[in-house]
């Protein structure tokens, strides 16, 4: 009896502090657009300027012109929050085109990265010795993200903290615990 009284009063402390988490609702944008439409799609084909779309992928490079700044960015499949999912296959490669200046030495290559916006172009480049078309993606606050993963996938930076609870037992014992991880 007083085991399970031990049992109850943990599970009600967990329930509490699991009140006090942050789900990182807020860092969920929902992608827009078909997900069909990918830039390998575009690429081949041509046109669809002006379609509104959402994609992302690892950031190869980065480069201020005049008055923009590219971003390219080889594209992967998106969860529901706009993540890329880097353990899919490759979708073809894009530029995210920002109006304006952005600091390139914060944008390392490899990076995760999303945009939102509206196809603008299609332009002609190369990836090493092969001639290559680049979709390119206008978005005014592409989306960084960080890069804490751990290594079973699960994003850790999107719920923090994390809390664990374990109960378990056997002849003649009984325990449980708590975990917080931040």
């Amino acid at each position: 009896m007083y085991r399970n009284r031990i049992v109850a009063a943990l599970l009600a402390a967990a329930l509490l502090i699991s009140g006090c988490a942050s789900t990182g609702a807020g860092d969920c944008r929902a992608p827009i657009g078909s997900r069909a439409l990918t830039p390998g799609v575009v690429a081949a084909q041509g046109g669809h300027q002006g379609e509104a779309i959402t994609w992302g992928g690892t950031l190869v490079s980065a480069r201020n012109l005049a008055d923009a700044t590219d971003l390219e960015v080889l594209a992967y499949p998106l969860d529901d929050c706009g993540r890329p999912l880097l353990s899919e296959p490759p979708q073809g490669r894009f530029i995210i085109r920002h109006p304006g200046y952005l600091e390139t030495a914060d944008l390392a290559p490899g990076r995760p990265v999303t945009a939102s916006g509206r196809i603008i172009a299609t332009l002609d480049g190369r990836i090493g010795e092969t001639d290559y078309r680049f979709p390119v993606l206008e978005d005014a606050a592409p989306r960084v993200w960080s890069e804490r993963r751990r290594a079973s996938g699960y994003d850790n930076a999107r719920v923090r903290p994390w809390i664990s609870v374990g109960v378990g037992g056997g002849r003649g014992w009984s325990g449980g615990g708590v975990g917080v991880w931040f």
